[in-house]
């Protein structure tokens, strides 16, 4: 029998296998890679660090705060009308832990990228402008801008209160930290951004439904769900006649946003047997601090409702809706005899017929 002979292994010059010898063949390759992998480790701890922008945020217009961080911020048609009289808030961002005493403001449209020195100093393109006259703005201890006014932002030329959006101008504030931009790129975490809307534009009137009139103890005012960013809507009255002009605001009666109905009653509007009122509603859109202080809508069409008996059709609390007044009933609230003995001569007839 022939044996096979054995097949020579190659040895490494560190007398190992290749295979067998890995990263632990030897201690000076073992050190090498120690080495390498820590050199990695401390480039990585002690690289460049990526900055998050800084979130400022215009805590209030006009003397009315906000009621969340996440509110969009609005400039609006009564803000607009008297810019030097609209005071605002600009809360800088200081989260990063970087303390800062002063900044120096630009503003410019959305994505203006104002910290970029080419839309800075580009004045034909009128992408981004200084902020009453690039002057530096001290904090106070709450981290805020004071004594700021929407006419420093118009006085710029590009903040606009004569826009027609419906959704609002969107416009970006930035806050150079410590010292004004110059003419260099600025880096992330030496500026923060608050962005704001000017929105002067009201939403359309509430397509009330006016026909029929409402007869009862109880109306129900409808219109269409309206494609408008509304808050909520309004109700006025006229006890005189169908004029939207004069009507007066009903205290304390609102729809929220989504509704597409409203009730009434005649005692809550106080209204006597017969005696009839026009009922209106408005639209007011998000555009304020406060709820229901933005832009409000025209008055919808006039919706005659008169107070009239229901006794015996529905709930004479007011509680239902469109029930029919009772065909028993005259004018003055008196039950009809004429109507009574009618009635009971139909029913004697049938009573008869049936016994036949």
């Amino acid at each position: 029998m022939s044996v096979c002979p054995r097949r020579s292994r190659k040895y490494s010059v560190f007398r190992r296998p290749p295979l067998a010898r890995g990263l632990h063949g030897s201690k000076a390759m073992r050190n090498r890679f120690l080495f390498l992998f820590s050199l990695g480790a401390a480039l990585t701890a002690f690289g460049p660090t990526t900055f998050a922008q800084a979130a400022d945020l215009i805590t209030s217009i006009g003397g009315e705060g906000f009621l969340s961080d996440t509110q969009e911020r609005f400039f609006n048609a009564a803000n607009c009308a008297d810019p030097a009289g609209t005071t605002f808030e600009d809360r800088i961002d200081t989260t990063s832990g970087t303390a800062v005493d002063q900044v120096y403001l630009w503003v410019g449209g959305q994505n203006s990228q104002c910290d970029l020195e080419r839309n800075r100093t580009d004045i034909t393109a009128n992408r981004c402008q200084p902020v009453a006259g690039e002057a530096a703005q001290t904090l106070d201890i709450n981290n805020l801008v004071l004594g700021l006014t929407l006419a420093d932002l118009t006085e710029t030329g590009l903040v606009d209160c004569a826009n027609t959006a419906l959704q609002g101008q969107p416009y970006e504030l930035y806050a150079f930290r410590s010292s004004p931009p110059g003419a260099i790129d600025v880096l992330p975490e030496n500026f923060g951004i608050a962005l704001f809307k000017v929105d002067v534009t009201a939403p359309n009137p509430p397509n009330v439904s006016t026909e029929p009139p409402g007869l009862g103890e109880s109306f129900t005012m409808t219109w269409p769900q309206p494609t408008d960013d509304l808050q909520l809507y309004r109700f006025y009255r006229n006890d005189v006649e169908d004029d939207p002009d004069t009507a007066t605001l009903i205290e304390g009666v609102t729809a929220d946003l989504n509704a597409t109905s409203q009730n009434f009653s005649a005692t809550g509007l106080g209204l006597e047997q017969d005696e009839s009122t026009y009922l209106y509603a408005t639209a007011v859109d998000k555009a304020s601090a406060v709820p229901g202080n933005g832009n409000e809508s025209d008055k919808s069409a006039g919706w005659m409702v008169t107070a009239a008996e229901t006794a015996g059709f529905c709930d004479a609390s007011g509680a239902c809706t469109g029930c029919s007044v009772s065909p028993l009933s005259m004018i003055s609230g008196a039950q009809s005899s004429a109507a009574w003995t009618l009635g009971l001569l139909f029913a004697a007839l049938g009573i008869w017929r049936l016994r036949r």
